[in-house]
């Protein structure tokens, strides 16, 4: 049993890592656009 909880919160703590990794790159790339857009204006 304690082998399967371990399980759920390893797969768990990969999906919060990959969401926290996915929301680092939408804020990279905002920044990167908001530069973009003050250097061509």
């Amino acid at each position: 049993m304690s082998a399967i909880i371990s399980e759920i919160l390893l797969s768990g703590f990969m999906i919060s890592s990959t969401l926290r990794r996915r929301t680092h790159l939408v804020q990279s790339f905002s920044v990167v656009f908001l530069y973009w857009f003050y250097v061509f204006s």
